[in-house]
Protein backbone atom coordinates (compact mmCIF):
# COMPACT_ATOMS: atom_id res chain seq x y z
CA UNK A 1 0.00 0.00 0.00
CA UNK A 2 1.63 3.28 -0.77
CA UNK A 3 1.66 6.55 1.26
CA UNK A 4 -1.14 8.50 0.60
CA UNK A 5 -2.46 11.73 2.60
CA UNK A 6 -4.02 9.77 4.96
CA UNK A 7 -0.98 7.96 5.55
CA UNK A 8 1.95 10.27 5.30
CA UNK A 9 3.38 11.12 8.84
CA UNK A 10 1.19 9.26 10.38
CA UNK A 11 2.18 6.14 10.92
CA UNK A 12 2.00 2.77 9.22
CA UNK A 13 0.84 -1.07 10.61
CA UNK A 14 1.60 -4.32 9.42
CA UNK A 15 -0.94 -7.10 10.54
CA UNK A 16 -2.25 -10.72 8.71
CA UNK A 17 0.27 -9.72 5.49
CA UNK A 18 -1.00 -6.63 4.63
CA UNK A 19 0.10 -2.87 5.34
CA UNK A 20 -2.43 -0.61 6.42
CA UNK A 21 -2.77 2.87 8.16
CA UNK A 22 -1.46 2.92 11.62
CA UNK A 23 -5.74 3.75 12.43
CA UNK A 24 -6.75 0.51 10.99
CA UNK A 25 -4.67 -1.80 12.96
CA UNK A 26 -7.49 -4.62 14.47
CA UNK A 27 -7.03 -7.48 16.52
CA UNK A 28 -9.58 -10.08 16.43
CA UNK A 29 -11.30 -10.41 20.19
CA UNK A 30 -10.70 -13.87 20.09
CA UNK A 31 -6.70 -13.72 19.59
CA UNK A 32 -5.19 -14.93 22.92
CA UNK A 33 -2.85 -11.99 22.73
CA UNK A 34 -5.76 -10.44 23.98
CA UNK A 35 -8.14 -12.63 25.87
CA UNK A 36 -4.92 -14.37 28.01
CA UNK A 37 -2.03 -12.03 27.41
CA UNK A 38 -0.57 -14.22 25.73
CA UNK A 39 2.36 -12.01 23.42
CA UNK A 40 5.53 -10.16 23.54
CA UNK A 41 6.73 -7.11 21.86
CA UNK A 42 9.48 -4.98 21.51
CA UNK A 43 9.77 -1.58 20.79
CA UNK A 44 12.86 0.34 19.13
CA UNK A 45 13.20 3.88 17.50
CA UNK A 46 14.17 5.46 14.22
CA UNK A 47 16.19 8.87 14.73
CA UNK A 48 17.30 11.01 11.70
CA UNK A 49 16.59 8.08 9.10
CA UNK A 50 18.30 5.45 11.47
CA UNK A 51 17.50 2.91 13.44
CA UNK A 52 18.92 2.94 16.72
CA UNK A 53 20.69 -0.70 17.88
CA UNK A 54 18.06 -2.51 15.33
CA UNK A 55 20.54 -5.72 16.09
CA UNK A 56 20.41 -5.63 19.99
CA UNK A 57 16.35 -5.51 19.54
CA UNK A 58 16.17 -7.98 17.29
CA UNK A 59 18.13 -10.47 19.52
CA UNK A 60 16.48 -9.74 22.38
CA UNK A 61 13.11 -10.65 20.18
CA UNK A 62 14.63 -13.46 18.66
CA UNK A 63 14.69 -15.30 22.54
CA UNK A 64 11.64 -13.33 23.63
CA UNK A 65 9.57 -15.41 20.94
CA UNK A 66 11.25 -18.70 21.77
CA UNK A 67 10.75 -18.04 25.38
CA UNK A 68 6.94 -17.83 24.72
CA UNK A 69 6.96 -21.01 21.70
CA UNK A 70 5.90 -18.52 19.01
CA UNK A 71 6.82 -21.15 16.80
CA UNK A 72 4.27 -20.25 14.22
CA UNK A 73 5.10 -16.49 12.82
CA UNK A 74 6.12 -17.35 9.43
CA UNK A 75 8.63 -14.54 9.61
CA UNK A 76 12.41 -15.29 9.92
CA UNK A 77 14.82 -12.22 11.77
CA UNK A 78 15.34 -11.24 8.27
CA UNK A 79 11.60 -11.07 6.68
CA UNK A 80 10.85 -9.19 10.44
CA UNK A 81 13.38 -6.56 9.81
CA UNK A 82 12.45 -6.03 6.32
CA UNK A 83 8.82 -5.77 7.89
CA UNK A 84 9.70 -2.81 10.14
CA UNK A 85 11.73 -1.39 7.73
CA UNK A 86 8.96 -0.82 5.44
CA UNK A 87 6.67 0.43 8.06
CA UNK A 88 9.17 3.42 8.62
CA UNK A 89 10.03 3.72 4.32
CA UNK A 90 5.96 3.77 4.07
CA UNK A 91 5.47 6.03 6.67
CA UNK A 92 7.84 8.07 5.59
CA UNK A 93 9.25 9.16 8.50
CA UNK A 94 12.68 10.60 9.46
CA UNK A 95 12.00 9.86 13.83
CA UNK A 96 9.85 7.06 14.57
CA UNK A 97 8.57 5.04 17.30
CA UNK A 98 8.77 0.89 16.35
CA UNK A 99 6.85 -1.48 17.42
CA UNK A 100 6.82 -5.42 16.90
CA UNK A 101 4.36 -7.58 18.19
CA UNK A 102 3.94 -11.39 18.26
CA UNK A 103 0.63 -12.92 19.70
CA UNK A 104 -0.87 -16.58 20.33
CA UNK A 105 -3.40 -16.17 17.76
CA UNK A 106 -7.10 -17.95 18.06
CA UNK A 107 -7.44 -21.07 18.76
CA UNK A 108 -9.55 -23.45 17.00
CA UNK A 109 -12.38 -25.00 18.73
CA UNK A 110 -13.73 -23.25 22.61
CA UNK A 111 -10.67 -24.82 24.37
CA UNK A 112 -8.80 -22.51 24.06
CA UNK A 113 -6.13 -25.08 23.33
CA UNK A 114 -2.79 -22.98 22.89
CA UNK A 115 -0.94 -25.57 20.25
CA UNK A 116 -3.58 -25.00 17.23
CA UNK A 117 -3.17 -21.18 17.46
CA UNK A 118 -1.32 -19.90 14.19
CA UNK A 119 0.79 -16.67 15.75
CA UNK A 120 0.35 -13.54 14.62
CA UNK A 121 2.80 -10.76 13.62
CA UNK A 122 2.19 -7.36 14.08
CA UNK A 123 4.29 -4.66 13.62
CA UNK A 124 4.28 -0.10 12.94
CA UNK A 125 5.69 2.51 12.53
CA UNK A 126 3.93 6.33 14.49
CA UNK A 127 5.91 9.38 15.03
CA UNK A 128 8.59 8.95 17.59
CA UNK A 129 6.93 10.26 20.66
CA UNK A 130 8.96 10.50 24.79
CA UNK A 131 6.83 8.32 27.58
CA UNK A 132 6.86 11.76 29.89
CA UNK A 133 5.60 14.95 28.97
CA UNK A 134 8.12 17.88 27.46
CA UNK A 135 7.93 19.95 30.82
CA UNK A 136 9.06 16.60 32.39
CA UNK A 137 12.12 16.27 30.15
CA UNK A 138 13.01 19.58 31.46
CA UNK A 139 12.09 19.97 34.85
CA UNK A 140 11.91 16.21 36.06
CA UNK A 141 8.87 13.56 37.01
CA UNK A 142 7.14 12.84 40.02
CA UNK A 143 7.81 9.70 40.94
CA UNK A 144 5.88 7.54 43.67
CA UNK A 145 7.24 4.37 44.88
CA UNK A 146 4.19 2.05 45.09
CA UNK A 147 2.48 -0.15 47.56
CA UNK A 148 2.11 -2.64 44.79
CA UNK A 149 4.39 -5.84 44.26
CA UNK A 150 5.75 -6.44 41.37
CA UNK A 151 5.16 -9.83 39.71
CA UNK A 152 7.34 -12.11 40.77
CA UNK A 153 9.79 -13.24 37.98
CA UNK A 154 9.19 -16.95 38.98
CA UNK A 155 5.73 -16.72 37.73
CA UNK A 156 6.47 -14.11 34.73
CA UNK A 157 10.30 -13.64 33.04
CA UNK A 158 10.43 -9.87 33.24
CA UNK A 159 13.16 -9.90 30.33
CA UNK A 160 10.46 -10.90 27.61
CA UNK A 161 8.63 -7.66 26.84
CA UNK A 162 4.58 -8.04 27.38
CA UNK A 163 1.68 -6.12 27.81
CA UNK A 164 0.57 -7.79 30.79
CA UNK A 165 0.67 -4.71 33.03
CA UNK A 166 -1.93 -4.96 35.89
CA UNK A 167 0.49 -4.54 38.28
CA UNK A 168 1.41 -1.00 36.93
CA UNK A 169 -2.08 -0.31 36.29
CA UNK A 170 -2.94 -0.45 40.17
CA UNK A 171 0.49 1.59 40.79
CA UNK A 172 -0.37 4.12 38.71
CA UNK A 173 -3.96 4.77 39.79
CA UNK A 174 -2.26 5.07 43.58
CA UNK A 175 0.25 7.83 41.91
CA UNK A 176 -2.53 9.72 40.53
CA UNK A 177 -4.46 9.70 44.16
CA UNK A 178 -0.98 11.11 45.30
CA UNK A 179 -0.54 13.95 42.41
CA UNK A 180 2.43 11.78 40.73
CA UNK A 181 2.04 10.81 36.91
CA UNK A 182 4.98 7.63 37.72
CA UNK A 183 5.14 4.57 39.72
CA UNK A 184 7.87 2.35 40.53
CA UNK A 185 7.37 -0.93 42.33
CA UNK A 186 9.32 -3.24 44.45
CA UNK A 187 10.29 -6.54 44.46
CA UNK A 188 9.05 -9.00 47.31
CA UNK A 189 12.56 -8.31 48.88
CA UNK A 190 11.22 -4.57 49.05
CA UNK A 191 14.20 -3.40 46.04
CA UNK A 192 12.91 -1.35 43.65
CA UNK A 193 12.23 -2.83 40.11
CA UNK A 194 10.91 -0.43 37.46
CA UNK A 195 8.14 1.61 36.01
CA UNK A 196 5.62 0.88 33.17
CA UNK A 197 8.07 1.11 30.09
CA UNK A 198 10.93 2.81 32.06
CA UNK A 199 13.98 1.60 34.28
CA UNK A 200 15.61 2.91 36.61
CA UNK A 201 18.88 4.44 37.54
CA UNK A 202 19.77 6.17 40.76
CA UNK A 203 23.28 8.20 41.38
CA UNK A 204 24.38 7.87 45.29
CA UNK A 205 28.00 9.76 45.62
CA UNK A 206 29.89 8.18 43.39
CA UNK A 207 28.01 5.06 41.76
CA UNK A 208 25.53 5.01 39.15
CA UNK A 209 23.12 2.55 40.08
CA UNK A 210 20.46 0.59 38.27
CA UNK A 211 18.12 -2.93 40.17
CA UNK A 212 19.82 -5.91 39.08
CA UNK A 213 16.96 -8.27 39.04
CA UNK A 214 13.11 -8.11 38.49
CA UNK A 215 13.47 -5.77 35.23
CA UNK A 216 13.05 -5.74 31.60
CA UNK A 217 16.70 -5.56 30.09
CA UNK A 218 16.13 -2.58 28.36
CA UNK A 219 18.28 -1.26 25.58
CA UNK A 220 18.61 2.32 26.74
CA UNK A 221 19.68 0.56 30.25
CA UNK A 222 22.66 -1.05 28.81
CA UNK A 223 23.30 1.98 26.62
CA UNK A 224 23.30 4.39 29.96
CA UNK A 225 25.77 1.50 31.54
CA UNK A 226 28.56 1.41 28.31
CA UNK A 227 28.33 4.84 28.77
CA UNK A 228 29.09 4.89 31.88
CA UNK A 229 32.40 3.18 30.55
CA UNK A 230 33.32 6.39 28.48
CA UNK A 231 32.59 9.16 30.81
CA UNK A 232 34.81 7.18 33.74
CA UNK A 233 31.42 6.99 35.90
CA UNK A 234 30.70 3.30 38.11
CA UNK A 235 27.64 2.68 36.43
CA UNK A 236 26.30 -0.95 37.78
CA UNK A 237 23.37 -3.23 38.22
CA UNK A 238 22.92 -4.15 42.06
CA UNK A 239 19.90 -3.91 44.32
CA UNK A 240 18.21 -0.41 45.43
CA UNK A 241 16.39 -0.75 48.45
CA UNK A 242 12.79 1.27 48.31
CA UNK A 243 13.69 2.88 51.89
CA UNK A 244 17.07 4.15 49.96
CA UNK A 245 15.96 5.84 46.91
CA UNK A 246 14.80 9.07 48.37
CA UNK A 247 18.72 9.82 49.31
CA UNK A 248 19.73 9.31 45.87
CA UNK A 249 21.78 12.32 44.51
CA UNK A 250 20.27 11.87 40.81
CA UNK A 251 17.48 9.48 39.67
CA UNK A 252 16.69 9.37 36.38
CA UNK A 253 14.41 7.20 34.01
CA UNK A 254 15.43 5.10 30.70
CA UNK A 255 13.14 4.33 27.88
CA UNK A 256 13.46 3.93 23.81
CA UNK A 257 10.81 6.55 24.25
CA UNK A 258 12.55 9.26 25.44
CA UNK A 259 16.24 7.89 26.33
CA UNK A 260 16.85 9.62 29.72
CA UNK A 261 14.10 11.26 31.69
CA UNK A 262 15.18 13.28 34.78
CA UNK A 263 13.31 12.22 37.90
CA UNK A 264 12.53 15.38 40.73
CA UNK A 265 10.81 14.20 42.97
CA UNK A 266 10.59 11.20 45.03
CA UNK A 267 7.07 10.45 47.42
CA UNK A 268 7.43 14.18 47.11
CA UNK A 269 10.93 14.62 48.54
CA UNK A 270 13.28 16.92 46.04
CA UNK A 271 16.31 15.15 44.41
CA UNK A 272 19.73 16.16 44.34
CA UNK A 273 20.36 19.86 44.16
CA UNK A 274 19.00 20.64 40.60
CA UNK A 275 17.39 19.02 37.94
CA UNK A 276 18.29 17.43 35.54
CA UNK A 277 21.68 16.53 37.44
CA UNK A 278 25.57 17.00 36.41
CA UNK A 279 25.81 13.17 35.51
CA UNK A 280 21.94 12.81 34.07
CA UNK A 281 22.94 15.67 31.73
CA UNK A 282 26.61 14.31 30.70
CA UNK A 283 24.95 11.14 29.48
CA UNK A 284 21.94 12.48 28.13
CA UNK A 285 24.49 14.51 26.08
CA UNK A 286 26.46 11.76 24.56
CA UNK A 287 23.21 9.24 24.32
CA UNK A 288 22.00 10.78 21.64
CA UNK A 289 24.99 11.86 20.41
CA UNK A 290 26.00 8.33 19.68
CA UNK A 291 23.25 7.92 17.46
CA UNK A 292 24.79 8.97 14.53
CA UNK A 293 27.51 6.51 15.36
CA UNK A 294 27.79 3.73 12.49
CA UNK A 295 28.41 1.35 15.48
CA UNK A 296 24.70 1.98 16.34
CA UNK A 297 22.89 2.81 14.08
CA UNK A 298 20.89 1.01 11.12
CA UNK A 299 19.96 3.51 8.43
CA UNK A 300 16.53 3.05 6.94
CA UNK A 301 16.14 2.05 3.51
CA UNK A 302 13.66 4.60 2.01
CA UNK A 303 14.32 3.57 -1.54
CA UNK A 304 13.55 0.52 -2.15
CA UNK A 305 9.83 -1.13 -1.74
CA UNK A 306 9.83 -4.34 -0.33
CA UNK A 307 7.74 -7.70 -1.44
CA UNK A 308 6.88 -9.39 1.45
Amino acid sequence: MPVNERTHGKGIGFIDGDYMPFDDLRLPVTDLGFQLSDMCYDALHVRNGKFFRFDDHMDRWDRSISERRFDTLGYDREQTKRVLNDCVRQSELQDAMVYLVATRGTPAGPFKDLRTCKNRLIAWAVPYYNVVTDQEMQDGCDVIISDIVRIPSDSVDPTVKNFGRLDFCAALFEAYEKDARYAVLVDQNGNITEGRGWNIFALFGGRLLSPDSGVLEGITRRTVLELCDRLNIDGELAPIPADNLQDADEVFLTSTAGGLMPVRRIDGKAIGNSVPGPVTQRLTNLYWEIHDDPAYSTVVDYATPIDN
